[in-house]
């Protein structure tokens, strides 16, 4: 079981409103993640950060997070994971989707190699982010809004009638992105690229360094990697690959 301990550091979210944000998020992962994901996980409210246990992963919700993004998560210098969500209207949202993604991949430690999006490109390792090829689109949970997400089978290498690839089933083929959505991954030549949806195209770019994630107009919640985080997925990248020879 995945715990996380849920604080809020401003006053415009009352704990009432707290309360069925994260009721509403924990059905989620109770009822519709985990048949798919397998992951049993539950969130927890706390009134502060000193007061979740160590065996939680923290997420909070503040009015500054120190990057101009929605929300993000990571892992601190004592290897926890931890979330940190941007005071907004979409609050429930992006807590939703960096939740979910913790929950998943909470050391950013799982990749999938599949067919890739550039033209003759070999098997890349794609990071798995289940939340970020549907980014832009949630749905209601008691009227609370939540993220989508994508399946297992989204990393499909080929494309299989009446199968879902995300959860709201809007998406038709593997690989596929929403309006908005976007997806990173680590080529053989250990560069990193991203591709991103927007205003129906698909936009293909390399990122290099501390940049990395691409911001755009209709996606303000891209995810961030670090470059040390860069160094890290290569090194992983290169192990995976020796033990596949």
């Amino acid at each position: 079981m995945i715990r996380i301990g849920v604080v809020s550091k401003v006053k415009e979210i009352e704990l009432d409103q707290l309360r069925k944000i994260v009721a509403a998020i924990n059905k989620q992962l109770s009822l519709h993640f985990a048949p798919y994901w397998a992951i049993e996980a539950q969130a927890t409210i706390f009134s502060s950060s000193s007061l979740i246990p160590t065996s939680y992963f923290p997420v909070t919700i503040e009015y500054d997070i120190g990057e101009d993004l929605g929300g993000f998560h990571g892992v601190d210098d004592d290897g926890v994971p931890f979330g940190k969500v941007r005071y907004s209207s979409k609050v429930s949202y992006v807590l939703s989707h960096e939740i979910l993604e913790m929950v998943h991949n909470p050391y950013l430690k799982k990749f999938r190699k599949t067919t890739g999006f550039k033209e003759n490109e070999d098997d890349p390792l794609y990071v798995e982010e289940v939340a970020d090829a549907t980014d832009g689109k949630g749905y209601l949970i008691d009227g609370i809004e939540v993220s989508n997400f994508i399946t297992p089978d989204w990393f499909n290498k080929v494309h299989v009638e009446n199968i879902k690839y995300d959860f709201l089933g809007l998406l038709k083929r593997p690989r596929e992105l929403y309006e908005g959505g976007y997806i990173s991954w680590l080529s053989v030549q250990g560069e990193y690229w991203q591709a991103v949806k927007t205003k129906g195209k698909l936009i293909i770019r390399k990122l290099t360094g501390s940049s990395v994630a691409s911001e755009t107009k209709d996606n303000p919640w891209v995810y961030f990697f670090t470059f040390l985080g860069l160094c890290v997925i290569f090194l992983i990248y290169r192990i995976f690959n020796t033990k596949s020879i």
